[in-house]
């Protein structure tokens, strides 16, 4: 058994990755972030859903703020760019990729 938030850490410095499960369909991780903290842009190639277990996250998309709080999921379009800044002190949210 592996326990995520004992394994990461909520950096105000930069995103923090948590593997929880990889496969040749799926790839699952968690991402914790400080407040103020950026996971920087970038795109999915692969279909991929957002949940936020934490916190609250600002997420940029094409000119769009989305602010997502605990238990918010979001459906994260492939190869459009975009990127998560945290809002609260401690910020987590996993996202699932389709392979």
């Amino acid at each position: 058994m592996k326990n995520i938030v004992e394994n990461i850490e909520f950096s105000t410095e930069k995103a923090n990755v948590f593997s929880i499960k990889k496969s040749d369909n799926l790839k699952y991780f968690a991402v914790a972030l400080g407040k103020g903290g950026i996971l920087k842009k970038h795109t999915a190639p692969v279909p991929a859903t957002l949940v936020v277990l934490k916190g609250e996250i600002n997420f940029l998309i094409e000119n769009q703020e989305i602010r997502m709080k605990q238990f918010d999921v979001y459906e994260i379009p492939v190869n459009v760019a975009h990127e998560v800044v945290g809002l609260a002190e401690e910020n987590l949210f996993s996202v699932a990729q389709e392979l």
